[in-house]
């Protein structure tokens, strides 16, 4: 037994290094966000290996720029031999412009709304909500104009062709496919289904200023003809239709499990009879030490929303049941932990 090891009150040996490792996240999180907005994987990646080379490419100091070149080689995303060598993870996720690249994701775990809420975390469990003057879920939030752009490629794309395929039996033989999008974000859940059925219309329903930066995706895919908008607040606003296919991605964690059921209930009467929901998100329920993630993004949910967090499966079927569904479908996504809910609608 080292020095740093003692035993516990069960007798078993314990080291207190996952302890330290978890406090350190913090370092961890600020470390990787810098490396990430100095460029330094894209400057590795082009051959430039030296830390004073680098540092004067980035317009550095020299000296911050070596500490940050070891504490990223010490979190395993550089090697130090002969210069500075990428590993396998940061040339597979951390080069910016290839599919893979996720990197932007710094942007929506590290923002500037983390570094607000998570150092009151412990009042925000006393009071059971955000501190925050805006939570994330109010209409019009700037946090919606950051998440947009930064969710396209390694994020979004493969959770958008996995539904794609998934889809696709349903899909193929229906003579139309009016699509709508709640909360679209970047637009690419529906887009690629629109890009996949020359029959299919796409509506895109977000705030104005996330609608604008779906353009680029739209005209990448040629569907500006097969597309249309829908500006405002998905709880207020008509919501037309009827669709066959409405998808919502990554929104019912925002808020709690009342609003959940109020916009269930709407879309039912926006979805065509034979039509399908699918719902894609983070869901609870297993174990937290199996499946940590939803658990640990529901206290992001606590310090940036009034009432959100990431509702359990159960909680899911009971919502779908009381708001006019049948019992969904689960599957798997594809580039995040999240899962896709398919129901059509009951009776």
């Amino acid at each position: 037994m080292t020095d740093d090891t003692l035993l516990s009150a069960s007798g078993a040996t314990v080291s207190p290094e996952p302890l330290m490792q978890m406090m350190q996240g913090l370092h961890v999180t600020g470390i990787v966000q810098a490396g990430v907005e100095l460029g330094i994987f894209d400057q590795i990646a082009g051959g430039n290996r030296l830390a004073t080379t680098i540092a004067s490419a980035l317009n550095a100091d020299p000296r911050g720029t070596r500490i940050l070149l070891d504490a990223l080689a010490a979190l395993g995303l550089l090697e130090r031999h002969d210069g500075y060598h990428l590993t396998a993870l940061a040339e597979t996720y951390l080069i910016p412009g290839r599919s893979s690249y996720l990197g932007n994701m710094v942007n929506i775990l590290a923002g500037p709304w983390a570094w607000e809420g998570f150092p009151r975390l412990a009042e925000a469990v006393r009071r059971g909500t955000t501190l925050t003057e805006r939570p994330w879920e109010t209409p019009g939030h700037e946090f919606w104009e950051t998440f947009s752009p930064s969710s396209v490629g390694a994020i979004s794309g493969p959770g958008s062709q996995a539904l794609a395929e998934l889809m696709e039996p349903w899909a193929s033989p229906r003579d139309s496919l009016d699509i709508l999008d709640v909360a679209c974000g970047s637009g690419l859940f529906s887009l690629t289904q629109a890009a996949q059925h020359p029959k299919a219309h796409a509506t895109l329903l977000d705030s104005a200023e996330v609608l604008d930066l779906t353009k680029e995706t739209i005209g990448r895919l040629d569907l500006a003809e097969r597309t249309s908008f829908i500006r405002g607040d998905a709880f207020e606003v008509p919501l037309a239709g009827p669709y066959d296919l409405i998808i919502v991605s990554h929104l019912f964690h925002h808020f709690s499990e009342e609003r959940c059921l109020t916009l269930l209930s709407r879309l039912a009467t926006a979805l065509k009879p034979d039509g399908r929901l699918v719902i894609h998100e983070f869901i609870s329920g297993a174990a937290p030490s199996t499946t940590p993630f939803p658990y640990l993004f529901s206290v992001i949910m606590l310090t940036s929303t009034g009432e959100g967090e990431a509702h359990s499966l159960d909680t899911y079927e009971r919502l779908l049941r009381e708001s006019g569904f049948t019992s969904p479908e689960v599957h798997p996504s594809r580039g995040m932990p999240s899962h896709f809910l398919i129901a059509g609608r009951a009776g």
